[in-house]
């Protein structure tokens, strides 16, 4: 098992309602299935050539934990530090701050850890202060964490109360701790900030991190604890696009659990870029060859620009149409999803001018994923029912 609260296999497309709240940072998030929520720019900004692009979006589990996690001051952040370049291990007996011979970030994770920060500040989520490792990952880390707060406000970059911890060293390495038991003090004598608001932040390594609360986490993934109930795991934070690394979860590349979990992620994803009309969002799910059978009728076989025009045809047909999931199977590298298409009738569709009903009809998917992304697609729908709905 990579996490003790894995994802559920039913994927609901929809986003809930949050729980009412006045306050702020609860304001931007969304609950994207049943277990998980995001956060994400607001879509003005992010269009906005002058504000900070970010394409990427915080992902959090389990949302039941929603106030736990982000409203509380006394919780602590757990962090493993951003993505790396596997090709460049540390060198045996290397020093913490010998960047030139241990393994530093790449710069794709340098950009992700600043896309980090700028939604943490955006989303204001912010923490109280930030202890971090003296390894150079960690210090690019939190640097790069810093430079994503100032692209939202400066002023709260610079006045982060960060400071270097020696007792957070990778674990049994030079100069690194010889347990976990600097980390655990740390962690369990927080209890907020009278003077800042937001949790403790700690920078720390995977070796660490494993050591202390049995889970394995991805570069860049923070774990939320609480120091109330011994340090209690109450859920995890990290990108949207965060992955496994080939250090530390090559055993978990090749598990059917984690093939599962991405399938389910990718579908998710999928559906819900088609139910926003985010076409650019559909896109990236499809590799660049991809075939659909059964979606424009009969077994003409559709490329992805075939796809939009199915697409749009029922989009011009259907108002507010979507597809909700009902069930997902998911064996080997065929993920079926089972679900309704429900909308208005407020165009011509299928020959049949608009009559102003609310329609609703099944479907079947089965999607083939190659490297993370679908490759073909096979479609059926109850076109018979949808022809009577019409029609009647």
């Amino acid at each position: 098992m990579i996490r003790s609260f894995c994802l559920t296999a039913a994927i609901a497309m929809a986003p809930l309602p949050l729980p009412a709240q006045d306050t702020a940072p609860l304001s931007g998030m969304t609950q994207v299935s049943p277990h998980m929520g995001e956060m994400g720019m607001p879509s003005d900004l992010s269009a906005s050539e002058s504000g900070p692009r970010v394409d990427d979006a915080l992902q959090f589990e389990p949302f039941q934990q929603v106030e736990e996690m982000f409203l509380r001051d006394d919780v602590v952040w757990l962090m493993r530090h951003g993505p790396t370049d596997w090709s460049n291990l540390d060198r045996k007996e290397v020093a913490p701050t010998d960047c030139a011979n241990q393994r530093v970030m790449i710069e794709e994770g340098i950009a992700q850890m600043r896309d980090l920060g700028t939604l943490l500040a955006q989303n204001e989520v912010l923490p109280a202060r930030i202890v971090v490792s003296e390894w150079c990952r960690n210090q690019q880390t939190v640097r790069a964490l810093l430079k994503g707060i100032a692209r939202i406000d400066p002023d709260l970059a610079a006045a982060m109360p960060v400071r270097t911890e020696p007792g957070l060293n990778l674990l049994l390495s030079l100069q690194g701790s010889t347990d976990v038991t600097p980390l655990e003090a740390l962690i369990s004598s927080w209890d907020g900030d009278p003077g800042r608001s937001g949790p403790l932040l700690i920078i720390s390594h995977y070796t660490n991190i494993e050591e202390l609360t049995q889970f394995r986490v991805f570069e860049g993934e923070t774990l939320v604890l609480d120091p109330d109930r011994d340090n209690l795991v109450l859920g995890y934070v990290r990108l949207r696009s965060a992955a496994p690394d080939v250090g530390h979860f090559a055993d978990a590349l090749a598990s059917p659990l984690l093939d599962r979990d991405m399938a389910l992620d990718m579908v998710d994803r999928y559906y819900e870029a088609i139910n926003t009309s985010d076409d650019g969002g559909m896109m990236e799910m499809l590799a660049e060859d991809w075939v659909g059978y059964g979606l424009a009728g009969g077994t003409t076989e559709i490329d992805a620009e075939g796809l939009r025009s199915v697409l749009d045809e029922y989009r011009s047909g259907m108002s507010n149409i979507r597809f909700d999931v009902d069930d997902v199977h998911v064996s080997d590298d065929v993920v079926t999803v089972i679900g309704r298409v429900s909308g208005t009738h407020t165009g011509e569709i299928l020959g049949q001018i608009a009559t102003g009903r609310d329609i609703s009809f099944k479907a079947i998917a089965v999607h083939r994923v190659e490297d993370g992304r679908i490759v073909e697609s096979w479609q059926s729908s109850d076109r018979l029912d949808l022809l009577k709905q019409l029609k009647n």
